[in-house]
């Protein structure tokens, strides 16, 4: 009997060990990514800030082409679609630097 409780209490000591490690590297993997998701979240909405910002910069600077040839030859022609007709009436609209 006590053979059989030596022998057990050998081949135990070892599996706990191996399992106790597999354990420990699989919670280490789940925080990783977990703070990696985490930085992921963060980072796309930091780029979804990024492009609406970019577009708005786009469209003031199509609006100031636009002024900018205006002024410069009354008789030049710029073919503009309704989107950008109202955009520029809504841009003119909400400017606080309007004169």
């Amino acid at each position: 009997m006590q053979d059989i409780i030596a022998i057990i209490m050998i081949f135990s000591i070892p599996l706990v060990a191996i399992i106790g490690g597999l354990m420990v590297k699989s919670q280490r993997n789940k925080l990783e990514f977990s703070d990696r998701s985490g930085d992921n979240k963060a980072l796309k909405k930091q780029i979804g800030n990024l492009m609406a910002e970019n577009e708005a910069i786009k469209d003031r600077l199509e609006n100031l082409e636009y002024l900018l040839l205006k002024e410069q030859d009354p008789k030049t022609r710029i073919e503009l679609t309704e989107y950008e007709k109202e955009q520029i009436k809504l841009d003119n609209k909400d400017n606080p630097f309007k004169y």
